[in-house]
């Protein structure tokens, strides 16, 4: 997958997030079966990738994508928090999830993805953490007559 958020995706290794077809017959159904696992969700900062990869309302998905519950392609059920932007499907670019695919998006005249908005915040984070490590530098005055 793109950018390897989904190797430090809460999920990652994790079942129950779909059913087999046969397992559920109704939206209830589901919902029992996955419902359970959709608070994992909430801690990551990838649903907008999550959605974009999994495209739940193109391929009709059944399951948990981007911190949501998905029926047939519809949301049943969602995460208090979950933002109706992170529907839109952004274009997902090879360096998504790194403070380079922030960048690309910039480039291209996108707003980066949420995943690429959190690198960003990440590396200022870390960029000022070091800059306040630096010394100062003195600042000599000279006196002028």
């Amino acid at each position: 997958m793109t950018g390897g958020w989904d190797l430090r995706a809460p999920c990652r290794g994790r079942d129950g997030f779909t059913v087999r077809e046969d397992d559920w017959k109704t939206g209830a159904d589901l919902k029992r079966l996955c419902g359970p696992q959709l608070a994992t969700c909430g801690p990551c900062p990838f649903h907008a990738v999550c959605i974009a990869t999994v495209k739940p309302a193109q391929a009709k998905f059944d399951g948990i994508a981007g911190g949501r519950l998905w029926c047939n392609g519809e949301v049943i059920d969602a995460l208090d928090d979950v933002s109706d932007e992170e529907l839109t499907e952004p274009k997902l670019r090879a360096s998504c999830g790194t403070e380079a695919g922030a960048k690309d998006h910039i480039r291209h005249g996108e707003r980066p993805c949420p995943s690429c908005r959190q690198a960003a915040r990440e590396m200022t984070a870390r960029r000022k953490t070091e800059k306040a490590k630096e010394p100062k530098q003195l600042q000599l005055e000279f006196a002028t007559s």
